[in-house]
């Protein structure tokens, strides 16, 4: 049974496939990764349009760059920020969303892991 897509999943996908590229990529070689990851998760198929809409969204995010390559007519894409850096910047638009940061804040330390809560207090000290 084909399931359906979380809002923002196709962006994370797309961001996915470029974090994990050797180098900027094609709208083709994007889809073509995306097509590979949606038979093994039983997600529908999707269109090259689909796909450059998504990267035109990100562009307009300021997550993904748009370059002219040296030779041919299509456009090259790549990530303007590390996986790392934009989950910091998510978690960090999270907790200013919240009404308590710090009632927030507890409830995420109580939920890491021995060694991702050292690893924290190493990072605070």
């Amino acid at each position: 049974m084909k399931r359906s897509r979380n809002q923002g999943e196709l962006e994370q996908q797309v961001l996915e496939v470029l974090w994990s590229a050797e180098g900027p990529q094609t709208s083709t070689q994007i889809l073509d990764a995306l097509t590979a990851q949606t038979q093994q998760n039983g997600l529908g198929e999707l269109a090259l349009t689909t796909v450059l809409t998504v990267l035109t969204r990100l562009a307009d995010k300021g997550l993904v760059e748009k370059t002219q390559p040296a030779t041919g007519r299509g456009l090259l894409f790549a990530p303007t920020t590390t996986r790392e850096r934009h989950t910091a910047t998510q978690l960090l638009d999270l907790l200013e969303r919240t009404g308590d940061p710090r009632l927030a804040l507890s409830h995420f330390a109580k939920g890491l892991s021995a060694e991702a809560a050292a690893e924290l207090k190493k990072l605070l000290d």
